[in-house]
């Protein structure tokens, strides 16, 4: 039996950790507190897994999946790529941004999900893979000649006017 790591990071590691307590306590050669010293845990944690390995099994001493289930799931997030990867003036919008607000807009109008924080929204979009971006060219209907002028005049002034 080889011996899990003393600080385990993941909860697969975790996992490996009880595991390995519930092969030591089948076995039956060492005391409660042996173990836990070898493990590297306090002693009420070790109670805690003796206790649950005693009234549920090894079962009851897997990894288990932590936090809040996700808002949508992942047909839904391949729906919402989808929809992404379309202009947002298909979906009614002025212009070819999306912004956190338009998505959640999106994602309230087609999955009757609501975000209250934009920052949810962008933790959703960073876990499906996408990233901030901005426009790579300048808008078509751009003025260059307009853009140079107030490149030349308008913003000098309003700098030096300060």
């Amino acid at each position: 039996m080889e011996l899990p790591l003393s600080s385990p990071r993941t909860p697969a590691e975790y996992e490996k950790r009880r595991l390995f307590a519930a092969e030591l306590f089948d076995q039956g050669e060492l005391s409660q507190a042996a173990i836990a010293r070898l493990l590297g845990v306090s002693r009420q944690a070790f109670h805690k897994w003796h206790t649950t390995w005693k009234s549920e099994g090894p079962a009851a001493l897997t990894a288990h999946p932590r936090g809040a289930e996700p808002f949508l799931n992942g047909a839904q997030e391949r729906a919402l790529a989808a929809l992404l990867d379309s202009a947002p003036t298909k979906h009614g919008w002025p212009d070819q941004s999306w912004t956190l607000e338009r998505i959640n807009h999106l994602i309230r109008e087609r999955f009757h999900v609501a975000y209250a924080d934009p920052s949810r929204v962008w933790r959703l979009l960073k876990r499906m893979g996408f990233s901030h971006q901005a426009p790579a060219m300048r808008a078509a209907e751009g003025d260059e000649e307009e853009v140079d002028r107030w490149r030349t005049q308008v913003w000098p002034w309003t700098k030096g006017g300060r």
